[in-house]
């Protein structure tokens, strides 16, 4: 006869949670290998590898414009539509849960410069710039926006979304001709999009406990 300990024993455990601690760890090392990847494709490309990425003032400035101007944006369609901005929320909840609702600055700032510097060094600088070779730059916009929306494995109608910011960034690349203001641009957009998103979320009561740790906001939430 089973004993109610071994009961208990077959009860299934519940599911680990990634820490906050241990998605920055994994989305750096993640960024790491997209920029080496964008690389590599660059340089396959035949391009010199010392002109992946060039620093320039100008660059920056242009990397400032384009992030600030994709915010007021999403600023204004945002609040423009409430309704259509709370459903897009929930529906990224299941995704930036686990960022808990005491998520730092310091964090949203490390999360957005990997995803800044590591898709845009894939997507644009290395993706884009082959397939430019081979099928002209609207065609490799359109594709590399496909394949960076499509690895977020996002619901459908955030897919979408991502699809027109990949082709806004890749636009941006093409006039421009500068990785380096893509990836402030797309950094600089993440950082307000992820406070607005972990705001939205704390506030519709759709993220769990904290998990303690280094890179969170130990004030009060809110």
């Amino acid at each position: 006869m089973a004993t109610e300990g071994a009961d208990a024993a077959v009860e299934p455990a519940p599911p680990r949670q990634v820490t906050l601690g241990a998605a920055v760890v994994l989305l750096a090392v993640q960024s790491s290998v997209m920029t080496s990847l964008g690389l590599l494709l660059w340089h396959w490309s035949g391009r010199d590898a010392a002109a992946f990425v060039i620093i320039s003032a100008s660059q920056v400035l242009y990397g400032v414009a384009l992030g600030l101007a994709l915010i007021a944006l999403a600023f204004a369609l945002l609040r423009g539509f409430p309704a259509v901005s709370e459903k897009l929320v929930r529906m990224q909840a299941e995704t930036y849960g686990f960022l808990g609702p005491r998520l730092g600055l310091p964090a949203i700032a490390v999360i957005s410069l990997c995803a800044g510097v590591g898709e845009e060094a894939l997507f644009r600088g290395g993706m884009q710039t082959l397939l430019g070779d081979r099928v002209g730059a609207p065609g490799a916009i359109a594709l590399s926006s496909a394949v960076f929306a499509a690895i977020h494995l996002g619901k459908p109608a955030i897919t979408v979304l991502l699809f027109v910011v990949g082709v806004i960034f890749g636009a941006a690349y093409w006039l421009t001709d500068s990785l380096l203001a893509v990836m402030i641009g797309h950094a600089l957009y993440d950082v307000w999009a992820l406070r607005y998103l972990h705001r939205e979320f704390v506030r519709l009561g759709l993220v769990g406990d904290p998990e303690p740790g280094p890179l969170a906001n130990r004030g009060n939430p809110g």
